[in-house]
């Protein structure tokens, strides 16, 4: 999986619990990688692959394997659309919905949208379609030379009317695969700047 032999991979897991109406403000959190980044030895890590798992290890339908089904709702009379988005960024943004490809110091993107047609006339409801997509834009897609961090990454995830997993606590797991790599000067005040701009 590493592309280089000085490659490192790092993993990491954080929780979320959705409210009773399937939402998620924005939250962040946060992979400490002080091990690898000083500012005044000047190193940092170059990240050059990103993954994310959604996991619902107490799941009530699927027990036995943790899986998280991205169908957000079996049934609606009037239909549902959901969304649920994951970033991997070197600064912490208000909102999620603010958040792009265009968007500075973002590593990668990763949204899941889940649509249910209205419930068919039908008593079996024979008629309900759905439609997912699963969307993601990698470091290799933005920044194919690798995202040179010098601070902890920040994780960010929100959810808009994930309405099956309604009070449900949902995990993400992160793997990193990163470069350890010297940092000139320049390059970290630029870097230093941008978080301050937080």
């Amino acid at each position: 999986m590493a592309k280089n032999s000085g490659d490192l991979i790092l993993r990491d897991r954080m929780e979320f619990t959705l409210d009773s109406s399937g939402d998620l403000g924005t939250v962040y959190g946060r992979i400490d990688l002080s091990a690898y980044c000083n500012v005044a030895q000047k190193t940092g890590l170059a990240v050059k692959e990103v993954f994310f798992q959604v996991r619902e290890q107490a799941s009530a339908a699927l027990d036995n394997t943790g899986i998280w089904d991205p169908v957000a709702d079996y049934q609606d009379a009037n239909g549902n659309t959901s969304a649920l988005k994951i970033v991997a960024c070197a600064r912490a943004f208000q909102s999620l919905a603010d958040v792009g490809i265009a968007s500075p110091d973002v590593l990668c993107i990763r949204e899941f949208t889940s649509t249910t047609s209205p419930s068919g006339a039908a008593a079996d409801d024979e008629s309900t379609a759905y439609w997912n997509t699963d969307t993601f834009f990698g470091p290799s897609d933005m920044h194919p030379a690798g995202y040179t961090l010098v601070s902890d990454l920040l994780i960010g995830v929100a959810v808009d009317n994930w309405e099956r997993n309604a009070s449900d606590t949902l995990e993400i797991d992160v793997l990193l695969i990163a470069e350890p790599v010297k940092v000139s000067q320049e390059r970290v005040d630029a870097l230093l700047t941008q978080a301050q701009d937080l």
